[in-house]
């Protein structure tokens, strides 16, 4: 009862009697505001309307009765006499738009729009004027959409990397334009990938020689940075300039330096062993020093830990199935996860709370996620596409690429 046709058959919009914008998210009617008066069906009216004369609401019930009744409380806003009158009326203070009746009856204060609306709706930060709406706000090196609600990145158009079996491609995310950035030996998948952005080179485990290979886009020039590992996810520290891997298998967390050259002989660090319960999928926040996980064995869980693998603690243990792709909102805060296992994309703020689950019925075999601006776009292998939707509600889902090759690392 939303206004849009989600169910394929619009029964998700049929018997809405009550106008939406009158709905909780149960169905029932939902509380008038402060400054307005509640008539019968759910609906209503503007307090000033009331006892004027004229029957707005359409039972009626806003005339009659004791309107003759002058109004004599202390109200710090507004008051309107009432059809049912003292002592029987508790609402007889009214508050401007914008504030709510406090629990004295007769004060009001200021209503926090972007508390009310929650985090989604806005997709960076929320800004609450008292007395007036919320409006979203945008940080420095990007633009609020004309909606009032998205932040668009101002500088060159964004590009989303993506892995097709032996392909790395290049995805426009303004244009759609694709462009084949490298192509290995069809027998050498690219898997898992991450980005350097400080010497633009990009990252990618490559399964057939076990090994973690780079291409600078600038030069050209390519190279191996280690051999002799197996991984699901690698993630790039372009800050302290390390690079990261799980290892399911042996239940660890290594790293080595982006700098590293193969000589023949292992060069890597064993950052978290021991505890680890099947770690896959890897999110760095360098700007903090923090890494996340997650981990898929039988009791699943979200991680959080020092980059040095200290600190170490529990971000969420409860609602997860099998959390195999993460991702991480830097604007917000939020770290997003798609679950292969419940059909599911979660999200919950960066210590834990504020968790937020969309049931996704077309989530089913994810392998990466990334997030940019007010969108989240996944890899999905059972369909050999990458799909996109909005970050906050999980609709307007669209596929961007569709392949007869399974993609992988974002």
């Amino acid at each position: 009862c939303d206004g849009d046709r989600d169910c394929r058959d619009g029964s998700d919009e049929e018997g809405c009697a009550v106008p939406r914008p009158l709905l909780c998210r149960t169905g029932q009617p939902a509380p008038c505001q402060s400054h307005e008066y509640p008539c019968g069906l759910g609906a209503c009216l503007n307090a000033s309307l009331v006892c004027d004369g004229r029957q707005d609401c359409a039972d009626g019930s806003d005339e009659g009765g004791n309107c003759s009744v002058p109004c004599q409380r202390s109200c710090t806003h507004l008051c309107y006499p009432s059809p049912q009158g003292p002592p029987l009326s508790p609402q007889r203070c009214w508050c401007d738009p914008g504030y709510r009746l406090a629990e004295d009856s007769l004060s009001c204060m200021d209503i926090d729009e972007c508390t009310e609306r929650g985090e989604g709706a806005c997709s960076q930060t929320c800004l609450n004027a008292p007395g007036s709406y919320s409006y979203c706000g945008c940080l420095p090196g990007y633009l609020l959409e004309p909606d009032g609600r998205i932040c668009k990145l101002t500088g060159p158009e964004p590009m989303l990397l993506v892995a097709v079996q032996s392909e790395l491609l290049s995805y426009g995310l303004r244009s759609g334009r694709e462009e084949v950035l490298l192509a290995t030996d069809k027998d050498h998948v690219v898997f898992s990938l991450d980005y350097d952005l400080v010497e633009r080179k990009v990252f990618w485990m490559d399964l057939a020689t076990e090994s973690i290979r780079w291409q600078s886009f600038d030069l050209g020039k390519k190279g191996t940075l280690v051999k002799g590992v197996r991984s699901d996810c690698i993630a790039v520290d372009w800050l302290g300039r390390n690079l990261y891997w799980t290892d399911g298998a042996a239940g660890q967390v290594l790293a080595t330096r982006l700098g590293a050259a193969w000589r023949g002989i292992p060069e890597y660090t064993v950052v978290m062993d021991g505890d680890l319960d099947r770690p896959h999928s890897l999110v760095l926040q360098p700007l903090a020093g923090l890494l996340y996980w997650s981990e898929v064995g039988s009791h699943p869980r979200l991680m959080e830990a020092t980059m040095d693998g200290s600190r170490r603690h529990v971000l969420l243990a409860q609602g997860l199935g099998w959390p195999t792709a993460l991702a991480l909102d830097l604007p917000t805060w939020r770290i997003f996860w798609l679950d292969e296992k419940l059909g599911n994309v979660g999200s919950a703020r960066l210590d834990g709370t504020s968790v937020k689950v969309l049931q996704l019925g077309w989530v089913q075999s994810p392998f990466a996620a990334a997030v940019c601006e007010g969108q989240l776009y996944w890899s999905e292998r059972k369909a050999w596409s990458v799909q996109q939707v909005d970050k906050a509600s999980g609709k307007n889902r669209t596929t961007l690429l569709k392949r007869h090759r399974q993609p992988h690392g974002l």
